[in-house]
């Protein structure tokens, strides 16, 4: 029995930040931090994909900088304090899918308990033939990639101002 994918929210405001990244860095590697929320579902709604300068990137490597990910949730949260980590994401130049190295980088991220996330996800950007990113997603679960379905969403509403709040 074939089990279905899993499906992710995709806001079209971060796939925009993830292909302006990708084609501004080109022909290196260039990456950053997935924020977002979970759905009423427990699934994953990519909110911002937040892009991170790194001295260690090249033609096919990228290594997210120690403490990236604490300021890029710190950041997200001063502007809606619903957002948080969900995972990391990044950019492969040629038409190559995640590398084992990518794999075991995230693996870590999932089984590690002071990352506080046992489900993060890895995006990566591929560039196609016909010179465009296509998006692969993979979620970790117990340590373990799960290819998933990315869906096309729009951004979350306002957050509620707190004397709106009060006020019932």
């Amino acid at each position: 029995m074939k089990t279905q994918a899993r499906k992710v929210w995709l806001s079209e405001a971060a796939a925009d930040e993830i292909t302006t990244a990708s084609m501004t860095g080109h022909p290196l590697e260039t990456g950053g931090v997935l924020i977002g929320v979970y759905t009423e579902g427990k699934r994953p709604w990519i909110i911002r994909a937040m892009t991170v300068r790194s001295d260690n990137a090249g033609r096919a490597h990228f290594e997210l900088p120690a403490g990236a990910r604490p300021a890029c949730i710190d950041t997200a949260r001063k502007v809606d304090p619903r957002l948080g980590y969900l995972g990391d994401w990044h950019s492969h130049p040629a038409d190559v899918g995640a590398s084992e190295t990518d794999l075991a980088t995230m693996r870590n991220v999932a089984l590690d308990r002071k990352a506080a996330i046992s489900r993060p996800l890895l995006l990566i950007a591929r560039r196609s033939r016909a010179g465009n990113y296509e998006f692969d997603l993979h979620e970790f679960i117990r340590g373990r990639p799960r290819t998933t379905r990315l869906i096309t969403a729009g951004g979350l509403s306002p957050a509620p101002h707190e004397d709106v709040l009060d006020a019932a």
